[in-house]
């Protein structure tokens, strides 16, 4: 790849990521408000929304920190703009979980005994999370009363649940003391289709960011040694661009209602196709 096309590959993984956020918000703008009746699944659909919400509002801040910041301080001023490309390789680790969990918990799963077993399992582990929280204030630990019953009844369903019941039971005891995924986030990534570069390669070293590793502190230093910066900030857009793309599909998967907006937007659709088969050859490129 000459310098001029890389320039132009650059400057695509820029324009491309402002056009899948964009479409992905459109997605779930159009996707409310919700039209099932049935009050388990109207709840499921909602974290699901939520999910997104959440995932959007990551993308938007490494976006908005791509831009380049600039904050002094009272003990000295910044000469320039910061590209804070650690701040946003962590996003990018975040928004790569977040899209696995939808894909897991939302998307994969097909019969209602798969869709109630993943949902409750993912609900489970929340509550049983913040049962370990200190109840500092009376209304606090109304609340974790209230949640212990619903953890309780929760616990019950899975039980009877045909998915659960097939595990064995050392998988069963591991669900019921708040592990919802008995899978890798690598494992589930493959599911996915991404490409192993991207579940293994990739995942690892912004997992590396995320918890300061020694390698990833030596890397920090280099990038600003070579002022690289703004070159890596562009290359973690490029990682997330194949999870947004895979995040419209998959909800529009989710959300019937909603696919007119993709079929209607043939740009837009061809770009999600056009990221997600990039991630799908990477490892083509380096056999």
């Amino acid at each position: 790849m000459t310098q001029s096309e890389l320039e132009q590959f650059r400057l695509k993984i820029k324009q491309d990521y402002v056009r899948l956020l964009d479409l992905l918000c459109r997605v779930l703008r159009e996707s409310s408000p919700l039209s099932t009746t049935d009050l388990e699944d109207r709840e499921r659909l909602s974290i699901a929304q939520g999910l997104i919400d959440k995932f959007v509002n990551h993308a938007v801040t490494l976006l908005y920190l791509s831009h380049g910041t600039k904050q002094d301080l009272s003990s000295f001023k910044f000469d320039s703009y910061l590209y804070d490309f650690a701040s946003i390789d962590v996003l990018t680790r975040v928004l790569l979980e977040a899209c696995l969990t939808f894909h897991y918990v939302f998307y994969t799963p097909q019969t209602k005994e798969e869709k109630d077993y993943r949902y409750w399992a993912y609900k489970a582990a929340g509550i049983a999370e913040r049962q370990n929280f200190p109840a500092s204030t009376g209304e606090f630990r109304e609340k974790l009363a209230a949640e212990r019953e619903e953890l309780d009844e929760l616990r019950s369903k899975l039980e009877s649940n045909a998915v659960f019941q097939s595990l064995t039971n050392n998988q069963k005891k591991r669900i019921l003391k708040g592990e919802w995924r008995l899978k890798s986030w690598r494992e589930i990534a493959i599911d996915a289709g991404f490409s192993r570069i991207l579940a293994s390669d990739m995942y690892r070293s912004l997992s590396g960011q995320a918890h300061s590793s020694f390698l990833s502190v030596l890397q920090s230093l280099e990038i600003q040694k070579t002022k690289k910066q703004e070159e890596t900030i562009i290359s973690s857009m490029g990682i997330t661009n194949p999870l947004i793309a895979s995040m419209v599909r998959e909800y529009c998967w989710l959300f019937p209602k909603v696919q007119d907006v993709l079929s209607k937007d043939s740009e837009g659709s061809d770009i999600v196709n056009w990221w997600i088969q990039i991630d799908r050859t990477l490892d083509e490129f380096n056999k």
